[in-house]
């Protein structure tokens, strides 16, 4: 397993729960929470780019 692969793990689920977060803030009518849902879900996808870019680093080196 590579070192971004924790990355790319967490990452969906920071997205799975910002998507949670967002539909909760819609159904409570909470701009607040559906403000927090956006964020994690965007924080989510960073960390799971991260963690893709750092595998795809990782066997580039391996293959040099």
């Amino acid at each position: 397993m590579g070192s971004g692969d924790e990355d790319v793990l967490k990452g969906k689920v920071d997205q799975a729960k910002g998507r949670l977060k967002r539909a909760v803030g819609e159904l409570t009518n909470d701009p607040g929470t559906k403000a927090e849902g956006t964020i994690d879900k965007l924080k989510g996808a960073a960390r799971e780019v991260k963690g893709k870019l750092e595998n795809s680093l990782e066997r580039e080196l391996d293959h040099t």
